[in-house]
């Protein structure tokens, strides 16, 4: 595939990959302030775009990352570091790296609930028997 073809449908060196984050406050208190320093402070900051689910005490988002040659892996330490750093964080969790235009991620918050939901009906089969 010619370059301009790549760089049209964002292959090859114009791949733009992303990561999904998600991070639980232990707080509500000051849910705009906390939204508006994660957007500037970890997004912007550091030259990355998201999208996603911000609530008053949980974070979920897709943070696009850019090319391999923009180096994503340094970019997302640095959200990682500005989340470690904040007191008001829980704690927080990543996906694994993907193609934001071609592929499609595996939900770590549905990977989540489908946990639960396993442990509910293996609890109930089990339950069932006796």
């Amino acid at each position: 595939m010619k370059k301009r073809l790549r760089k049209k449908t964002h292959r090859g060196e114009f791949t733009e990959w992303g990561r999904q984050i998600v991070a639980t406050r232990n707080t509500k208190e000051d849910a705009d302030a906390f939204q508006d320093a994660f957007i500037f402070e970890a997004i912007e900051a550091n030259g990355c775009y998201c999208g996603g689910c911000l609530s008053d005490d949980k974070v979920d988002v897709i943070v696009e990352l850019g090319k391999m040659s923009d180096n994503p892996d340094a970019k997302f330490t640095k959200v990682t570091n500005w989340l470690d750093a904040r007191p008001d964080i829980e704690g927080w969790r990543a996906g694994e790296m993907f193609d934001t235009w071609h592929a499609n991620y595996d939900d770590i918050e549905d990977r989540s609930e489908r946990h639960v939901e396993l442990i509910r009906n293996k609890r109930d089969a089990f339950s069932f028997r006796l």
